[in-house]
């Protein structure tokens, strides 16, 4: 009979805790569905362990600690790396654990090691990934990201996971709690796992494509290249011009692609009066110009009829409004030459 059989944890258990409830590691192991040794192992390797001691200084896990499990357990449990799942746990006060727990459960998330484990939420995984860009861990990094594009539909993975956890990088890097080399690192393997994502699926197509660019004094562009993924994945063909491009240059490229939509990101803010338009000017048939991204000013005025401006403000209405140029929509309810 194991020691913990016939046994209910007491307060006696928890020592100088008080009337804190406490459990060893064989009831631990019931509880959550984990092996035993599994535990001892998070203890002894990444400080996810028991906090409370018995009078005879026996170490025994409370209530909080068993929430560490188990926050723990999802987040392994759908491939995040042990090392950082237990950086994002150490990362939350125990008031943050229950309700990551709590969020988890009312989120559906399935999977897990056993017993009464559910695989992790969008948000954990964001959280891993913030977690690994902290530690520089590029290994972990570039292994969550493939993660989340795995598990998830690329614009839910983008929305859910990406997106959230580069927000978040950005924040800790602007109030100096996380240095750049962490945010340049999380980008760079982003963009590789977002071409890679790109030249898995992408085919020659006939006919038109779909150009994507920054605004002429854009630099950042994970967003232009998480559009092109998704194009690719559709079987939509696409030209990638990246940042940094001219306008004049830009429609260069739009005179000789002759392409069904020009997709343009500004996170930084543009002038109201956009050069762009007026080098738009001479074309000999309509185009779709899509904007996307913060950068925008509220009102664009477009001196060529022959100009649509669309507006969008996230990846899904992006996808939705090229999907509507590329198959042919009804364009009867939209006026040319102002924003719709």
């Amino acid at each position: 009979m194991s020691e913990d059989a016939g046994r209910r944890p007491t307060s006696s258990d928890s020592g100088e805790r008080g009337a804190e409830v406490s459990w060893s590691v064989g009831a631990v192991a019931r509880r959550v569905g984990l092996p035993a040794p599994t535990l001892r192992s998070w203890d002894r390797r990444y400080g996810i362990g028991p906090s409370a001691r018995t009078e005879g200084n026996h170490r025994r896990y409370t209530a909080a600690d068993i929430g560490r499990l188990r926050l723990m357990s999802r987040l392994t449990a759908t491939g995040v790396p042990a090392q950082a799942a237990s950086e994002v746990v150490r990362a939350l006060d125990d008031d943050a654990v229950a309700h990551r727990l709590e969020a988890d459960a009312g989120s559906g998330g399935s999977g897990g090691s056993g017993g009464d484990e559910a695989g992790p939420s969008a948000s954990g995984t964001a959280d891993a990934i913030v977690a690994a860009a902290a530690a520089l861990d590029a290994v972990t990094l570039a292994s969550l990201y493939r993660l989340a594009l795995r598990q998830w539909e690329l614009t839910t993975a983008w929305r859910e996971v990406l997106a959230p956890a580069l927000r978040e990088i950005g924040r800790r890097w602007s109030d100096g709690s996380l240095g750049v080399e962490s945010e340049h690192l999380a980008s760079e393997l982003l963009q590789s796992e977002l071409r890679a994502v790109v030249h898995a699926h992408r085919q020659r197509l006939p006919g038109p494509p779909v150009v994507l660019a920054t605004a002429d004094n854009e630099e950042h562009h994970l967003p232009l290249l998480a559009l092109d993924a998704e194009l690719a994945r559709r079987g939509i063909s696409s030209i990638f011009l990246g940042s940094r491009v001219p306008p004049s240059a830009m429609v260069g490229a739009v005179r000789r692609a002759r392409p069904h939509a020009l997709f343009l990101w500004a996170s930084l803010r543009r002038p109201t009066s956009e050069p762009l338009w007026a080098e738009l000017c001479p074309l000999d048939r309509p185009i779709t110009v899509v904007l996307g991204g913060p950068g925008w000013p509220d009102n664009v005025d477009v001196p060529d009829p022959l100009v649509t401006v669309q507006r969008v403000h996230d990846l899904d209405s992006a996808v939705q409004v090229v999907l509507d140029e590329v198959e042919g929509p009804e364009r009867s309810s939209v006026s040319k030459g102002r924003v719709v």
